[in-house]
C-alpha cells in the first residue's frame, strides 16, 4: 500500500511545461565542376618557309561536366596573357591567337534566351582572353541538372587562320619552332537571375 501512495504524491507535483522548438534550415546550392585540373592548351609550330608556318600539334579538346542543384554561369580565361615556348620560354605568342567554342553534349538545351543555357560560343569562335569571359549563362528554362544534363567539350581553334590581319600580326613575332603552352581557368558561379 505504500507504493501506490508514493506514486500519487509524485504525480501530484508534476507540472505541464510547454516546450517550443524553432528549427531553421538554409538550403545552399551545390555546384560541382568535373574537369581534369591538369588540362592546358598546348600546340606546336614549325616554320616551313619564310613567314609560312605549319601547326605540328593541335591543342587537345577538354571535356567537362557540371552537377548543380541551382542555376549557374560559366566563364573562361587564360592564366597568362601569352603562350610561352616550352623549349625556349623567351618565345611568346599573344593568348588571343587561340579561340574556342563550347560544344554541348548534354541533355540541357543551349540555344539562347529561352532554352536551358545561353551559349555565347554557339555560332562563333571566341578569342581566349586573360580577362574572364562569361560564356555559358543560365537561360529561362534553368540549367539545374546532373552530369548527363550538363556535359560539354571545349574545342580550341586557331582563329588567326581565317583572319588575314591576324596572320600578318603573327608573322611579326618571328616565331621559332617550338611547342607553346598556357593554362586556363574555367570558373563556375551561381546564377540567381535568368540570362538577359
Amino acid at each position: 500500500m505504500i507504493f501506490p501512495l508514493l506514486l500519487s504524491i509524485i504525480n501530484g507535483k508534476a507540472q505541464k511545461i510547454d516546450l517550443e522548438t524553432i528549427v531553421e534550415a538554409k538550403l545552399e546550392s551545390v555546384m560541382i565542376l568535373n574537369i581534369d585540373n591538369t588540362s592546358k592548351i598546348e600546340f606546336g609550330i614549325k616554320e616551313i618557309n619564310d613567314n609560312i608556318y605549319q601547326i605540328t600539334k593541335q591543342p587537345e579538346d577538354v571535356n567537362f561536366t557540371i552537377e548543380a542543384t541551382g542555376n549557374w554561369n560559366l566563364s573562361i580565361s587564360s592564366t597568362e596573357p601569352y603562350f610561352y615556348g616550352i623549349m625556349d620560354s623567351s618565345q611568346k605568342i599573344p593568348i588571343d591567337f587561340i579561340g574556342y567554342t563550347i560544344e554541348n553534349i548534354g541533355d540541357n538545351w543551349d540555344n539562347g534566351l529561352f532554352s536551358n543555357i545561353a551559349n555565347k560560343s554557339k555560332d562563333t569562335i571566341l578569342p581566349l582572353q586573360f580577362e574572364e569571359k562569361l560564356v555559358l549563362i543560365n537561360g529561362r528554362r534553368n540549367n539545374i541538372g546532373n552530369a548527363d544534363n550538363n556535359a560539354f567539350i571545349i574545342r580550341w581553334k586557331f582563329i588567326f587562320e581565317s583572319e588575314l590581319t591576324k596572320m600578318k600580326e603573327f608573322t611579326k613575332f618571328n616565331i621559332k619552332d617550338d611547342y607553346y603552352s598556357a593554362g586556363f581557368y574555367v570558373t563556375l558561379t551561381e546564377s540567381s537571375i535568368p540570362y538577359k
